[in-house]
């Protein structure tokens, strides 16, 4: 475990059956439906949520710490504002990274070891909310690197005072339909969802619990069209779009439906397209920070990028 590290940048279970419809999440989603109801999607950006398309990217050269570097995974914490948690690929510790990117210009870095986990292949991490207050991350590792495709739901630390966290549960899982790589996972309504690399892209949900000890298999739900080779795939704070994004390319897709379901971002054109990073090789990104419309791109040459709604 390391202390922060700071650096410059451009402005910006029960254990073993989760995620999965449990009688506190549809009470929240009965409370969100109930919030939605009376003042709109929350949280939103201005009065009509995210915007119409993005900005060009911004670009800050080595925005990571060297320790940090080589990102595979990011994910936007909630209970602690200003924090993201980052992952690595193989080769490299089973650690959680907090990065404090703050509005001063700096980015900052603190590693916590995970107990119990193995990194072989760790691709992407992704945050949900938890029953008992602690927010759940959920580490996707898709197996590449030797071993079976494993998912570790690990309880939020705190990024400040944790020297480590502990992995409560570990559970395998495979594709219904065939055999692809992961690289991109996100959460829709506290449901783990996985992405295909291949093309399209192909988006699978977890609507059942997970279980530790059989594979698990989600339900196939839609492709992504166009999306190739993803490696971050994201909604936004509003639930009006789905970001993916390839090591250099951004896809944008807009849901056909209101209220918005999963299912309606699958099928259909994405409604815009740009190069992010050219010549680059991103690898993790989120909205950021939590409720933003502000799309993070963190690329394994220590690079990040901001993408903003407009």
């Amino acid at each position: 475990m390391s202390g922060w590290k700071r650096v410059p940048r451009c402005g910006p279970g029960r254990s073993t059956r989760r995620p999965g419809p449990y009688p506190w999440r549809r009470k929240r989603r009965l409370a969100a439906a109930l919030a939605l109801a009376l003042c709109g999607s929350v949280p939103v950006k201005g009065a009509n949520g995210c915007g119409a398309t993005m900005t060009q990217a911004q670009k800050t050269v080595e925005g990571l710490p060297h320790e940090s570097g080589e990102a595979s995974g990011m994910a936007t914490s909630v209970r602690y504002p200003g924090v993201a948690w980052m992952i690595r690929d193989s080769g490299h510790p089973a650690s959680l990274y907090a990065l404090r990117l703050g509005a001063d210009g700096t980015a900052t870095s603190r590693e916590i070891p995970v107990s119990g986990a193995t990194n072989r292949d760790w691709e992407d991490v992704v945050r949900t909310a938890g029953p008992d207050g602690r927010d759940r991350l959920w580490v996707v590792e898709s197996g590449q690197g030797g071993g079976g495709r494993t998912i570790y739901e690990i309880p939020e630390p705190d990024p400040e005072a944790a020297t480590s966290a502990q992995a409560v549960a570990r559970y395998p899982y495979a594709y219904p339909d065939r055999n692809s790589n992961t690289e991109a996972a996100f959460a829709w309504e506290d449901d783990l969802v996985l992405v295909s690399k291949n093309f399209p892209a192909r988006v699978y949900r977890f609507s059942d619990p997970l279980v530790a000890g059989r594979t698990n298999k989600p339900v196939y739900v839609g492709q992504l069209s166009d999306s190739n080779g993803i490696s971050v795939a994201r909604p936004s704070p509003d639930g009006r779009w789905i970001a993916t994004s390839t090591h250099d390319t951004v896809f944008l897709y807009r849901n056909s439906s209101a209220p918005g379901t999963l299912e309606g971002f699958t099928n259909r054109e994405p409604f815009h397209v740009l190069v992010a990073a050219p010549e680059d090789n991103v690898e993790a990104g989120d909205f950021f920070p939590a409720g933003e419309c502000q799309l993070v791109l963190l690329s394994e040459t220590r690079n990040t990028y901001r993408l903003s709604s407009q």
